[in-house]
């Protein structure tokens, strides 16, 4: 393209177009015809499949109709109750050879009230036969006193049978079955009626499909062993022009017994050749549509790129006496259109040149000084940065987009313990130390900069190299070059660990106060009342005599009145201030003294608790007496929540310079409600504890520094975790 003329490169283009656009839209006519004409062939084999189904449910219909008009016949009602064969036989065989000539009947059966076989007027020799195993029609007829039908297989194969019960004084005493064959018969007369080549395969789980029938064309070589047991198991397959069969449109369809089991598969044959062939004229009428507009696209092209290319000449030649320094006037003004504006473009390309050509020259003449002056500025800039960075205490880092860590300060060796030298030399220290990513994550999960091309501010927790836990706050912004592509990511991490610590303190002493109000709210409005409620209760009972009922009303308001107050007295213990007598303990002996103080309430619940303690777990600084009544409550509450014969799971384990217990266990009537008021005091009747002291608990964890999370499992298992600092933080 790049040796040949305006006028060619215009022309091309132009006739490339043309060629793709006319091919394109013919393309896509000739697609849309044939997708089209593939959906109305897949309609119309829909239709003929319908159309067959309601034949089949014609038949079905026409022979329990006939089954009802035998069954109702009064000789047939006492003859099949008296079961005299011959009397039947003498009866019944000219209607049948009436129903087989008028209706195409082909079974007219009987049976007795227990499914047996009692007479075939189609196979007089046949009778006696057990049919409850596998002739559901029958089998339902009987139990519902109703007419049933359907396809279903019998002695003599399928068959669209119709069974009605036989009554004799409103008592079953037997049923009459009207069969249609459903073969190559049945076959023929659709055939006829409709012109479509048609077969039936019998499904078998045990061996390939079995053809029943077929009337028509048999198409050779054509596997239809897949889209059979396609039809079996989506209920349809439609082949529209298959490979190898491109005048043929052919349909798989289930048809099901009347149990609703898939046991047998229609396939409708239809010949296409006719819309072949319109299709086929269609094309090129099209084609020569296309070639003849082709033909006007060109022509019409190359006279306009005529006409255009003839005033650009005489603008170029122009333009290269310019550029050649061999004019320095101006052109002739153009005409008012594009071509008039190109020359007064050139105009002022002249004019410019002239102004840079003597700015240049000046230009040059003072360039070197002020290479030298800035590049001064830059080194003392440069050094004034490291300056900076190097002593302020924060990590400033900068990381490509490939995960090599370009620069860190030395902050990194101070705040985490790993020097700059193991940050640079491995790509993957940011990712996996920083982060805690494995190496085979996205670097774009780590750094989202490099995802979202925006700066990011986040909080980040990270394990130093002693693998103690430090959180940062990481403040992450992006580099981009001319082209709008990240480069690298800068960013500085402040170390907030101790804040959190501070935040975390101040959080719990805000819930130990909250707890403080709550209760001394609670005993203030409730003292008053009980203690006169508790007072006349007494005098009351006291002033009955020991026969009298009512005094066992009186002992009931007194008990609870009991209860109520010592409720009110460990409300009030919570809110007590104590002082702690801090020593060292250790948390796994702690928890099993806890438990074996409470092996005789275990037992007599039939509970168990599991323990998995961490071996080498550190001892901790606190009051051993208060430590060991919170656990104690926690465990009493999670034996008196769990139900007999449970298990209450008790581990320890150490997460940097903490221990942490679990206490867990199954629920099974916690509310979300009794969740958010876990830690307000309790009142149980089990196990003989009246109070569980929780909120003491808490309050004892929180007075060492530690914290408690519940947390919830599937509405099925609840989880207490605590965690108490290994140093004293006991306020």
């Amino acid at each position: 393209m790049k040796g040949i003329s305006l006028k060619w490169k215009l022309l091309i283009p132009f006739l490339f177009f043309a060629f793709a656009g006319t091919s394109i839209l013919t393309t896509i006519n000739l697609v849309s015809q044939h997708k089209l004409i593939r959906d109305e062939e897949r309609k119309g084999l829909r239709l003929y499949y319908e159309r067959f189904l309601e034949e089949f449910k014609e038949k079905s219909n026409q022979a329990m109709s006939l089954a009802v008009v035998i069954a109702e016949n009064r000789q047939v009602q006492l003859y099949l109750a008296e079961k005299d064969r011959a009397a039947l036989i003498k009866l019944l065989m000219p209607i049948y050879v009436e129903l087989k000539m008028d209706f195409d009947i082909a079974q007219l059966h009987l049976h007795l009230p227990d499914a047996v076989s009692f007479l075939r007027l189609h196979g007089l020799e046949l009778f006696g036969d057990d049919l409850s195993d596998y002739r559901k029609t029958i089998m339902d007829a009987l139990r519902t006193r109703r007419t049933t039908g359907g396809l279903e297989k019998g002695l003599t194969g399928f068959g669209i049978r119709g069974v009605a019960p036989v009554f004799l004084y409103e008592k079953i005493v037997g049923t009459v079955e009207i069969g249609h064959s459903f073969d190559r018969f049945f076959l023929e007369r659709i055939h006829e009626k409709w012109g479509v080549d048609l077969a039936l395969y019998e499904v078998d789980a045990h061996q390939p499909f079995k053809v029943i029938a077929r009337v028509g064309k048999e198409l050779d070589g054509f596997n239809a062993q897949p889209h059979l047991c396609e039809a079996v198991d989506r209920g349809l397959a439609i082949l529209v022009a298959p490979r190898g069969y491109k005048t043929r449109s052919i349909l798989f369809g289930a048809l099901k017994n009347y149990s609703g089991q898939t046991v047998a598969v229609l396939e409708i044959n239809i010949d296409r050749s006719a819309i072949r062939e319109r299709l086929s004229e269609t094309g090129n009428l099209m084609m020569v549509i296309g070639a003849i507009g082709i033909a006007v696209s060109f022509l019409l092209t190359y006279l306009v790129a005529v006409f255009f290319i003839r005033p650009i000449k005489e603008i170029v030649m122009e333009a290269q006496d310019i550029a050649q320094e061999k004019r320095d006037s101006r052109l002739n003004p153009g005409p008012g259109d594009e071509i008039g504006t190109l020359t007064e473009a050139l105009n002022l390309m002249l004019e410019s040149l002239k102004e840079k050509r003597v700015a240049i020259e000046n230009y040059a003449k003072t360039l070197e000084k002020r290479v030298e002056e800035r590049t001064a500025d830059l080194v003392a800039s440069e050094e004034k940065y490291r300056t900076l960075v190097e002593h302020v205490p924060l990590i400033v880092y900068r990381v490509l987009e490939d995960g090599t860590t370009e620069f860190v300060n030395s902050y990194l060796t101070e705040c985490l313990g790993y020097t700059i030298e193991e940050a640079v030399r491995d790509r993957t220290f940011w990712q996996e130390k920083i982060c805690g990513f494995p190496a085979k994550e996205n670097l774009k999960d780590c750094l989202v900069p490099f995802k979202t091309g925006e700066e990011s501010r986040s909080e980040r927790i990270v394990k130093d190299k002693e693998g103690r836990w430090v959180t940062f706050i990481d403040h992450a912004i992006p580099s981009k070059d001319g082209e709008g592509r990240i480069e690298w990511v800068d960013g500085i991490m402040l170390d907030i660990t101790e804040l959190k610590i501070l935040q975390e303190q101040a959080l719990r002493g805000e819930e130990i106060r909250i707890l403080g109000e709550i209760s001394a709210h609670m005993a203030h409005e409730i003292r008053n009342p009980l203690i006169s409620a508790g007072g006349f209760a007494r005098r009351l009972r006291d002033s009955l005599e020991e026969n009298d009922q009512n005094r066992k009303i009186a002992d009931i308001i007194v008990n609870e009145v009991t209860r109520l107050e010592n409720f009110l007295r460990t409300l009030l213990s919570s809110i007590q201030p104590f002082d702690l007598a801090l020593g060292e303990v250790s948390v796994n002996d702690l928890l099993e003294s806890c438990v074996s103080d409470l092996k005789t309430f275990l037992d007599g619940k039939g509970c168990r608790v599991k323990s998995n303690y961490e071996s080498d777990i550190q001892k901790i600084q606190g009051d051993k007496e208060r430590l060991y009544q919170a656990f104690k409550n926690l465990l009493k509450h999670a034996l008196v929540s769990v139900r007999e014969g449970e298990t209450i799971f008790l581990s320890t384990g150490s997460l940097a310079d903490r221990v942490v217990v679990s206490i867990s266990h199954r629920i099974h009537r916690l509310s979300q409600d009794d969740l958010d008021k876990f830690f307000f005091p309790h009142i149980e009747e089990e196990m003989g504890w009246e109070i569980l002291d929780l909120p003491l608990s808490r309050i004892i964890i929180h007075r060492h520094g530690g914290k408690v999370d519940l947390i919830q499992k599937d509405n099925e298992e609840l989880t207490l975790r605590i965690e108490l600092p290994v140093g004293s933080s006991a306020s």
